[in-house]
């Protein structure tokens, strides 16, 4: 339980780092548009021009992606408000640099964003049970997401 209670602690603690130093809530707001990888995000610094933030996002992500397969369901379900604050805040700011670069969005890309949008509206509603059944689909989309993502924005450097 105590290594639950840390788990939970640290991935808050990503979240508010994160969420304060991206200003990320001012930008999920300005874009609620219809579009929207793994840990090595470093290299996507060195665009000019470019924050990029979605790759700290990405980073804090797949901490608290690789933490949640560890727990238990109750312990999932209580981590939930947070996942989904983390991930609504990521999926607009990957927009807002994609039309940054001046990019569209492939017919694959916009599938897994649509994907990912519904298993965030879902995931209240479900149960401790139906949420650990969910999350490995849900795992894999949001990685597909965050590679892609860096996958293009690593073309565009080019």
């Amino acid at each position: 339980m105590n290594q639950t209670l840390g788990r939970i602690a640290y991935v808050g603690t990503l979240v508010v780092v994160t969420a304060c130093g991206s200003g990320s809530q001012e930008r999920a707001a300005e874009s609620d548009q219809a579009v929207p990888a793994p840990a090595d995000t470093a290299g996507m610094g060195g665009m000019p021009g470019m924050g990029m933030e979605s790759g700290k996002m990405m980073a804090s992500m797949m901490s608290h992606m690789n933490m949640m397969q560890g727990v238990s369901a109750d312990s999932m379900k209580a981590m939930m408000p947070m996942h989904r604050q983390m991930a609504a805040n990521m999926l607009p700011e990957m927009n807002r640099e994609m039309r940054t670069m001046n990019m569209t969005a492939d017919a694959a890309w916009s599938a897994t964003v649509d994907s990912v949008r519904t298993d965030l509206t879902r995931m209240p509603e479900m149960s401790a049970a139906e949420l650990q059944a969910l999350m490995p689909g849900h795992h894999r989309r949001m990685q597909r997401l965050m590679e892609a993502h860096q996958a293009m924005m690593k073309n565009m450097r080019m």
